[in-house]
């Protein structure tokens, strides 16, 4: 009895250990939600990832896509910009001409190997035929039924069939090295086509993914160099919002809620609350205003609407962004 009394003992200081702990946890989450400072910032809006559309050649502007022009707008794969292509258009034909020429070399050289195997197979079957009447004719010289000459004239008829079986084999050898560089040729032309193809293509500026354009002022004539800018273009779902934050504020970074991750109020001059998160609190102040950058990624249903340069208003929040 006295052992079953200890127990329950124990259990009760357990359960009584156990309740000061939760209520322990309780209060210091609630002291630290009530410690909370919220702080209003002013940000402007920028687009997240701009993408810079540069022309891969360089030529004279002939055609621009006025529907993109009038509305700031592009779709994927829209063409933009189409440089003068008179001259890569000629190049590419031409290159297209050189190759039907090479494989026809091609086509050539295996008619010829034919004709050579087709002309070994004839000749070795004359020497064949001559070897044989040679034979014939030395066991005929041997028993005296022919004469010195008729022997001289069989080997001489050997000696030019041996001649005419290495004179096809070397023909034969020469038409395999013929389609050999007839076959590096034609390698080279289809790369020369597709060379030629590649910069048919480079006199075109195509929109990566949809988007809206900035800077695209494209004129018919004006002639650019290579690597110069033709616009940039941005996902209207991806914007952010850029502001900056006294040092002093930092040091209670956790307090007021300026920490990555955190959930932000970003408020417009009509009222309009759209929910941001802290993507980025910088570590390098200015040096005159004292300032840290700081980043805020816009809800992606929300930042269509918003605008470029857009002047809002930030307000903290205590809990992280969901």
């Amino acid at each position: 009895m006295v052992e079953f009394l200890e127990e329950l003992k124990i259990v009760e200081n357990l359960k009584n250990y156990w309740l000061a702990f939760i209520f322990s946890v309780l209060s210091t989450a609630a002291l630290s939600e009530n410690n909370f400072e919220a702080v209003s910032l002013a940000g402007t809006v920028f687009a997240s990832n701009e993408t810079g559309l540069s022309y891969q050649t360089g030529g004279c502007v002939a055609k621009v896509s006025s529907q993109s022009l009038e509305t700031g707008k592009a779709y994927r794969d829209q063409v933009l910009i189409e440089l003068d292509d008179r001259n890569a258009v000629l190049a590419l034909k031409t290159a297209k001409a050189r190759l039907l020429d090479l494989k026809a070399s091609v086509q050539d050289s295996e008619f010829s190997i034919e004709v050579a195997e087709a002309d070994i197979g004839r000749v070795q079957e004359e020497f064949q035929f001559v070897e044989r009447e040679f034979e014939r004719t030395k066991v005929l010289f041997q028993r005296g039924l022919v004469n010195e000459t008729t022997l001289e004239s069989a080997e001489r008829r050997k000696l030019e069939a041996t001649f005419s079986v290495q004179r096809a084999k070397e023909a034969h050898r020469r038409s395999l090295s013929l389609k050999a560089r007839a076959l590096i040729a034609l390698d080279i032309g289809e790369l020369e086509l597709e060379a030629r193809q590649i910069d048919l293509d480079e006199l075109i500026v195509r929109a990566p993914y949809d988007g809206i354009l900035l800077d695209f002022e494209p004129n018919i004539g004006d002639c650019v160099s290579q690597g110069s800018l033709a616009a940039k273009i941005y996902k209207p779902q991806e914007k952010s919002v850029e502001t900056f934050i006294f040092v002093e504020q930092l040091v209670n970074a956790q307090k007021i809620g300026v920490i990555v991750g955190n959930a932000v109020n970003v408020i417009r001059t009509n009222g309009q609350i759209c929910k941001g998160v802290f993507s980025l609190v910088g570590t390098e102040a200015d040096l005159e205003s004292q300032n840290v950058k700081a980043t805020i990624d816009l809800d992606p249903s929300c930042s269509p609407s918003m605008f470029l340069n857009e002047a809002v208003k930030i307000e903290t929040l205590s809990e992280k962004f969901e």
